[in-house]
């Protein structure tokens, strides 16, 4: 059986021991607090950093919108003119006929004028 002396050493290495064990729990958790406070600012960060952007993405959607509806009355514009630009090539076409049939009769006039003219007879 061991002497009073040896177990009290035994005790005493053991407590030691232990001693060391709760030291480093304590600095354990005390990383672990450290590690906590430090995700915790990076969440913190992170949601400033989302707010920032969702603010960003509606002033973007905003002005998509605008520009969308600018983007639509152009085009009705653009529509109307096309159309107005096809109304007009077809009333320019029928005012170039006519202006043919003009010339060729205005020819003809001359022509018969010259005529007239060569022959001096009046009629």
């Amino acid at each position: 059986m061991p002497t009073v002396e040896a177990r009290l050493t035994s005790l005493e290495e053991r407590m030691d021991e232990q001693e060391r064990l709760r030291a480093a729990q304590d600095q354990d958790q005390s990383d672990l607090g450290l590690k906590l406070k430090a995700q915790d600012g990076l969440i913190q960060g992170l949601a400033a950093t989302q707010s920032e952007h969702t603010a960003t993405l509606a002033k973007h959607t905003a002005i998509l919108e605008r520009h969308t509806g600018i983007l639509e009355r152009q085009t009705e514009t653009l529509d109307r003119q096309t159309a107005m630009h096809k109304s007009h090539t077809t009333e320019l076409a029928w005012l170039r006929l006519q202006m043919d049939g003009v010339k060729d009769g205005m020819e003809r006039m001359v022509g018969m004028l010259h005529t007239v003219i060569e022959r001096g007879d009046g009629r």
